[in-house]
């Protein structure tokens, strides 16, 4: 499998990662699926774990222009950008259809509970199975909760590397047949952050953005944005395609 920076990379359209997720439903296994972005694929590099998690992922998300950018550079065709926040409103609309069992792990408890009442009005066939903040010292009973549940899916919010973190140390015991990191989709679900308008997404601008809304929390970002901008520079040199 191709790679970008040492995170492995198949390319895959929306509609085609989401028939593959649905699939993960049915061969009795459990399931970790991943959102990446540059920030991510930076931070691997230094973070031994963070590097095994995407690693151990079963399918791994492009979600940022950058990724998409990146393979272009590195002569990788990944089809389309897939946001997390994108992928979780698209797979809660098949858990609807189905009834699926959900369980939603994560932001502060106002925000969770704005959201729930938002995903109930808008998917009454969806099973709720349980729901809890991602702000908790002691994880174990939150672990077992859902382990008892046995949810068909678990979207964890609570951010990178925590909520990946999170799912990997308790995988086998959350028996979620698929668990994914949702990052902030769900202060965007409840309104709490707006998302760029379709045409700055389209653009792969979505990111400045966010810059312009949160400079101070960004800048940081944006700074990991240069740096793995130099880097697939630097493997495409390496590879002798430049």
């Amino acid at each position: 499998m191709k790679d970008i920076l040492g995170v492995p990379v198949e390319p895959l359209s929306f509609a085609k990662a989401k028939e593959r997720i649905t699939k993960f439903l049915t061969d009795g296994g459990y399931h970790m699926i991943t959102p990446i972005n540059p920030e991510k694929i930076v931070r691997s590099l230094k973070d031994e774990k963070l590097k095994k998690i995407l690693t151990f992922s079963d399918l791994l998300l492009p979600d940022g222009y950058g990724v998409i950018w990146a393979g272009r550079i590195l002569g990788i065709k990944i089809p389309e950008r897939i946001t997390g926040v994108d992928m979780f409103e698209s797979l809660l609309d098949y858990c609807n259809e189905k009834s699926l069992k959900v369980y939603f792990l994560g932001a502060r408890e106002e925000t969770l509970k704005e959201m729930i009442e938002k995903i109930k009005k808008k998917y009454p066939n969806l099973n709720i199975s349980g729901y809890h903040n991602g702000y908790f010292d002691e994880p174990s009973s939150i672990v077992k909760e859902i382990g008892e549940k046995g949810v068909d899916f678990l979207f964890v919010a609570m951010g990178s590397p925590k909520q990946e973190y999170f799912i990997y140390d308790n995988f086998d015991k959350l028996k979620a047949k698929v668990s994914m990191g949702v990052g902030g989709s769900f202060d965007v679900f409840a309104g709490k952050v707006k998302r760029a308008p379709k045409l700055i997404r389209r653009m792969g601008l979505e990111w400045l953005f966010r810059f312009i809304l949160q400079p101070r929390k960004r800048f940081p970002r944006i700074l990991l944005l240069f740096k793995f901008a130099y880097l697939v520079l630097k493997e495409r040199v390496s590879l002798g395609k430049g």
